[in-house]
């Protein structure tokens, strides 16, 4: 009996990429991606604030409920900007990475319109995230 063992170690790998969401460890690997093909956008201060919250989401959503309302606006700010840069790229990568930004943001943004005490939508959620609550992904 012999042993086969097979490691790839493609620098873009579709299948590193192809996650629910940029979910705990995947920020890193996205992260990545975006210094190596979208460099300029690292040295803006959108993408400070959003690895901050993602990262924040990451560590524990519920922290995310004392995120300011100016945060969010920058956060939601990143997102537009990192959607138009990624959305205009050739790369089959950038657009997985895209889809992952979005279910991310869409989390993120819906966890904001909650009314935490009375565990109920705090305005027009659907109007706010663009999709029905019942579309929301682990939801």
């Amino acid at each position: 009996m012999s042993l086969v063992s097979i490691e790839s170690n493609a620098k873009d790998d579709k299948s590193t990429v192809n996650t629910a969401g940029l979910s705990k460890g995947r920020e890193k690997a996205f992260e990545q991606y975006i210094t190596d093909h979208f460099t300029p956008f690292i040295e803006q201060d959108e993408w400070k604030v959003f690895t901050e919250v993602v990262t924040l989401y990451n560590q524990s959503p519920s922290k995310l409920v004392n995120v300011n309302a100016e945060k969010q606006q920058e956060f939601k700010s990143a997102v537009k900007l990192l959607n138009h840069a990624m959305k205009s790229s050739d790369d089959e990568n950038a657009k997985i990475w895209l889809e992952n930004v979005r279910k991310t943001a869409h989390n993120i943004n819906f966890l904001w319109t909650v009314d935490w005490e009375t565990l109920t939508p705090a305005h027009d959620t659907e109007r706010i995230i663009g999709e029905p609550i019942s579309m929301l992904n682990g939801f």
